[in-house]
């Protein structure tokens, strides 16, 4: 029990370093397993392309069906490590949100001795009870949720655009060209747009923390058979117009790189159409392509959700280490 609390009482400046000191060999499976999944990637548009170019288009009936066993196979094998993956993630996340509420309630209660719990001049509350509920309650639920996929989230997804984008390049370099020139724009797009969620989310956090404070702190007979106070609707009102900004913001950036990962396939087909009707290119090629672009465009959804998560968890823990006494984080500012 000692070596589990001296452990929690030193909370890393980093979330990342806290996930990996709680999670680190969990951690590594699950890149293992990322980095075993991302060959398997381009060989279904592979695939599909000789099924087109070569059984289809010669009559072979024995390569259609050999060509066939191999993409069952492939998929096969990928959805067996997708399922570990994501198995390994769930128990990292519960992992880590227990250790977390451990670490809240050694660092604001454990650490500091019982007659400190309020301060002898104006015998006011040392610890913000309604911000306590709020920590353990969600906040912690919602950075342990990002920690399963801290590390082998962006990992797959960067992973697999690499990969998939180096076999089209590999195929027909002018359509790989022009594909990825259409989804450049998101690099731009997103962090912008993500600076904006994040200040709001923060400041939801805390508006949410003063509502838990303002019921703990108030009476049941000051609160019942009478209309909301005026510092309960402030606060309510507050975090209503922080969620709706937060929402207008989150929606319109989606909108945005929507709209960008559906001209890729457009782009793809008109040129690439124009090559094949021009003989410069076979049609499964095209074909392959606009696979690949689906392909692509799942993890660039993912990739741009995994960076929220990252920002939005960063700030998250940095708000959660404001909370705690001075002396609990590590001296390694």
């Amino acid at each position: 029990m000692s070596s589990q609390l001296t452990t929690m009482s030193e909370m890393p400046r980093s979330v990342y370093r806290y996930i990996f000191r709680i999670s680190f060999w969990h951690q590594m499976v699950v890149i293992t397993l990322t980095l075993l999944l991302l060959p398997l990637a381009p060989i279904p548009l592979e695939l599909q392309r000789r099924l087109l170019d070569d059984a289809i288009a010669n009559g072979d009936t024995d390569l259609l069906i050999r060509l066939s066993v191999y993409y069952l196979i492939a998929l096969l094998v990928a959805a067996g490590l997708k399922m570990a993956m994501r198995i390994q993630r769930e128990l990292i996340s519960a992992r880590i949100v227990h250790s977390l509420r451990s670490s809240v309630y050694y660092c604001i209660y454990t650490v500091i001795p019982p007659k400190k719990h309020r301060v002898t001049a104006r015998q006011e509350d040392l610890v913000n009870e309604g911000a306590v509920v709020s920590m353990l309650a969600s906040e912690v639920e919602k950075l342990g949720g990002f920690s399963g996929s801290a590390i082998s989230g962006p990992l797959l997804q960067v992973g697999t655009l690499v990969v998939v984008l180096g076999y089209m390049f590999w195929i027909e370099p002018v359509v790989a060209s022009i594909a990825l020139a259409l989804y450049s724009p998101q690099l731009f797009v997103v962090p912008i747009f993500q600076a904006r969620m994040n200040r709001l989310a923060g400041e939801k956090a805390i508006e949410v923390r003063n509502l838990g404070s303002f019921i703990v702190n108030h009476d049941e007979d000051d609160l019942q058979s009478k209309p909301p106070p005026a510092p309960f609707i402030r606060i309510t009102d507050k975090i209503l117009q922080l969620r709706t900004r937060f929402l207008l913001t989150k929606n319109t950036m989606k909108t945005i790189n929507n709209l960008l990962i559906s001209l890729g396939p457009f782009g793809v087909i008109a040129y690439g159409g124009w090559m094949a009707i021009n003989g410069q290119i076979e049609v499964g090629v095209i074909l392959a392509f606009v696979s690949g672009l689906e392909r692509l465009g799942a993890p660039i959804r993912d990739l741009i959700g995994s960076y929220s998560q990252i920002t939005d968890a960063i700030m998250r823990y940095e708000i959660l280490l404001s909370s705690f006494p001075d002396h609990i984080t590590e001296a390694d500012k």
